[in-house]
This record gives structure tokens, C-alpha cells and sequence, in this order.
């Protein structure tokens, strides 16, 4: 066992930039921006005071709640109604039953039938989706197909490692 805490990485919602963070922390400073940065993921029920919401983590906006700012996450669902926009990192869903009136920009974007979003809809590749261009193939035909090369597998464990279900802690906010 190593002596070195646990730690993660995670990129900030505001600037963007990577940062190595505790594994158990809750909430840090930005070293690029400097702003507080949020690490928790968080289901909201009811509605939010403020102009702003804005996590590392994931959202999700249940049925009953309505939300007048934006949204700023890894992931986010939306159920219930926001009026501003929203910008996930990763994927946007919209339920049946959920309301987006205001633009949206995510790297996949899911709306299910009787879902609504009113405003822009811009879809922006993932940091994760980002990856350098595979290698020309060789002349002499001795290279599998099925082979990859290790940066690449090592790109794949950790895209694999970053999606797994994080736990929701849910939170009211009235």
C-alpha cells in the first residue's frame, strides 16, 4: 500500500483546466482561475437561490423543480424545468418530462420523446473524445488490425475509468 493519499483528476466548470484533487474532496481552489470549484455531484428538488449552478460533478433536475440560472456540470439530466442555459462537459439529457428553455451545449445531447429544449443547441466533442490521429498503417502488412498501441490503450482505460456511476448525494434546496 502506498503512503500517498488518494487522489483524482477532474477539470474545472469554469476555466476548463485540469487539476489533481484529494479523492475525498468536496470542493477546491482552481489553480488556472482561481475560483472555488465544486466537486460533488448533486440532485436538485425544488428550486436553487442564485444565478448560477456549477459542478465537476454531475446534476440531476427532478420533475418537481424549477430553476431560473444556469447550469454548469459533467453530466446533466434535466426532469423538471430550467429557464437558462445549460453546458455539460459530458452528455445533456432531457426526459419526457423535462423543460429547457434557453441554449444548450454538450458533447452528446438526448432528448426523449415529449422532452423540450427552446434555444441553441451546440454539440462540442468531450475532452475525453479528443485524441490524436492513428498512426498510417504499415506497407508490410505485419501489423494486426486488432492491435493498439499502448497510449492509446491507456487513453481508452481511463475514458472507461471516468465514466463509471458516481454517487448522487441528494440535497434540498428550497
Amino acid at each position: 500500500m502506498s503512503d500517498q493519499p488518494a487522489t483524482r483528476i477532474v477539470r474545472c466548470c469554469h476555466c476548463r483546466g485540469m487539476m489533481r484533487v484529494a479523492a475525498r474532496a468536496l470542493s477546491v481552489f482552481c489553480p488556472h482561475c482561481q475560483k472555488r470549484v465544486t466537486l460533488e455531484s448533486l440532485r436538485i428538488v425544488g428550486s436553487h437561490p442564485g444565478r448560477t449552478l456549477a459542478t465537476c460533478g454531475d446534476i440531476i433536475v427532478e420533475p418537481a423543480s424549477l430553476l431560473n440560472l444556469e447550469i454548469t456540470a459533467n453530466n446533466v439530466v434535466i426532469r423538471g424545468r430550467v429557464n437558462g442555459s445549460v453546458i455539460a462537459n459530458g452528455r445533456l439529457e432531457v426526459a419526457s418530462t423535462g423543460q429547457v428553455y434557453g441554449n444548450v451545449k454538450a458533447a452528446r445531447i438526448i432528448v426523449e420523446e415529449g422532452g423540450i429544449i427552446q434555444g441553441r443547441c451546440e454539440m462540442s466533442p468531450s475532452p475525453q473524445a479528443v485524441r490524436r490521429p492513428a498512426p498510417p498503417p504499415e506497407m508490410d502488412g505485419n501489423r494486426d488490425a486488432d492491435s493498439m498501441p499502448e497510449q492509446d490503450a491507456e487513453l481508452e482505460n481511463a475514458t472507461a475509468a471516468s465514466e463509471r456511476p458516481r454517487q448522487i448525494r441528494p440535497i434540498s434546496l428550497d
